[in-house]
């Protein structure tokens, strides 16, 4: 069969300078194939020679001979057509974030396969299960573990929490013009037992891991604070919470607050926090949070930290054993630079020099 003729209108030499300035390494390979070809090399060693074979050379040379250099170049794709249209996908999402029914759905909360039958029911989407959570992800949406809330929790008052947050923080700021600036604490405090607790551990898939967990009812209090602007803290290990170990842990704040600060100390409404007994230091103003509102102390975020990473899965045969760990904990967790300031700041706390 007589090789197909190629257009003349660039010389050989021109097309191996056009192969030079290419970027695209199959576009040049095509380049140089047509101008060896030009040269007179046999077609079937210059398409061996450059990576293709005979026949897809000759699909190129058509194209070379219709468009110039631009019918080189790869046409874009049209793709297959996707299990799940734009469309589609944002009500999947829609349906998915309006939570499930008991009554409705069967169930308290969405699992795959769960999404999978809505999506086939109402959306008329046929899928595989990889294929759903692909879209999920898609849509910016993951499967986690919800934060618990207080059912009686005022949502209204927490958003009024926040939004005048930095205005209450200035207030405490003017009723104490001694102090060059206001160090923002948060204080809780959090039951740590023998019987401990247990947290998510790699495993084999399908597998139940098991983890050791004592039966035995005997606790000890960390009375904890964090000023996550300063990145620092102050904890005691208390027997029991009261009055008492809240004044001594008030005690510990106020030593840790800088010389020239005043610290306004976020904390709930506990009868310990709020009775008249106490007796501040001078350099504390207290702060309650609104009731139920737990969330918006970022002191909740180190204790769920310290029992995922210290303090979980374990056992302890005695109370100074227990303690001796709850002390590790924490000091590690204050020599990690940078830590407390992490998990602590959250958008709506301004920063202290800011005030």
């Amino acid at each position: 069969m007589v090789a197909k003729a190629i257009r003349g209108d660039r010389s050989p030499a021109a097309l191996r300078g056009d192969a030079r300035g290419e970027r695209d390494g199959r576009v040049r390979a095509r380049i140089l194939a047509i101008a060896a070809c030009q040269e007179g090399m046999p077609r079937c060693i210059a398409a061996r020679l450059y990576g293709m074979s005979r026949n897809v050379l000759r699909i190129w040379v058509d194209r070379y001979n219709a468009e110039g250099l631009t019918g080189l170049r790869d046409r874009p794709r049209a793709g297959r057509r996707p299990r799940i249209t734009p469309a589609q996908g944002a009500r999947l999402r829609e349906r998915v974030l309006a939570g499930a029914d008991l009554a409705r759905d069967g169930v308290v909360a969405f699992r795959l396969v769960d999404i999978h039958r809505i999506a086939g029911e109402e959306f008329d989407i046929e899928a595989s299960f990889t294929t759903i959570w692909r879209e999920m992800k898609r849509q910016g949406l993951s499967w986690l573990c919800p934060r618990p809330q207080n059912p009686r929790a005022d949502d209204a008052a927490q958003e009024d929490f926040k939004k005048n947050f930095g205005a209450r923080i200035k207030e405490i700021a003017t009723a104490h013009p001694e102090a060059s600036r206001i160090e923002v604490w948060f204080q809780d405090e959090a039951r740590i037992g023998q019987k401990g607790t247990l947290t998510r551990v790699w495993a084999k898939t399908a597998s139940r891991p098991r983890a050791v967990r004592d039966e035995r009812y005997n606790w000890l209090y960390i009375f904890g604070a964090i000023c996550p602007h300063e990145d620092k803290a102050a904890a005691l290990i208390m027997p029991a919470v009261n009055t008492h170990a809240m004044q001594a842990h008030l005690q510990a704040i106020s030593q840790q607050v800088a010389a020239d600060a005043h610290a306004a100390v976020v904390l709930d409404r506990a009868g310990w926090h709020t009775t008249a007994r106490l007796r501040l230091p001078h350099n504390i103003t207290l702060l309650p949070l609104p009731p139920r509102s737990p969330e918006l102390n970022p002191q909740e975020n180190v204790w769920a930290y310290l029992r995922k990473t210290k303090l979980a899965n374990r056992t302890y045969e005695t109370i100074d054993a227990l303690m001796d760990d709850c002390c590790h904990a924490w000091n590690a967790l204050v020599d990690e630079p940078g830590r407390i300031r992490s998990i602590g700041s959250f958008p709506w706390i301004p920063l202290a020099q800011n005030l």
